[in-house]
């Protein structure tokens, strides 16, 4: 039996889950963990919602690779970061350093670079 893609992804995260649990057990956290979510149900609706963006993230990502290839993702990756970062910046009024700003201009760059690369090599070439 061949295994499908998000087998791979199911079978990764539930031996995390697994070694997770077998560490928590071993040092003694379970029963705390337990306790201070009992005792604070926010954090665990908050942890909940966690588990569920990351799942749904995660799966974007495996898709991302599966279909296109991981520097695309990687590509993907990066302009949301840039987009975070402003958008931080401008909504919330956070500001940046110069050397940030530079970070920002490179990355840009680095983008602009590649989508040029790729539409170079797409068009056909006149002889």
């Amino acid at each position: 039996v061949k295994p499908k893609p998000y087998d791979y992804m199911f079978w990764t995260n539930l031996f995390m889950c697994g070694t997770a649990v077998v560490i928590a057990l071993g040092l003694g956290e379970v029963q705390t963990g337990v306790a201070f979510c009992s005792n604070n149900p926010e954090v665990l609706q908050k942890i909940i919602k966690f588990a569920l963006c990351s799942a749904v993230g995660q799966s974007f990502i495996f898709y991302t690779i599966a279909n296109f290839d991981p520097l695309i993702l990687s590509t993907v990756t990066t302009t949301r970061k840039i987009f975070s970062v402003l958008l931080s910046i401008f909504l919330k009024g956070h500001s940046l350093s110069t050397v940030g700003w530079s970070g920002i201009g490179l990355a840009c760059s680095g983008i602009l670079s590649e989508l040029q690369s790729k539409r170079a090599k797409s068009k056909p070439k006149s002889t």
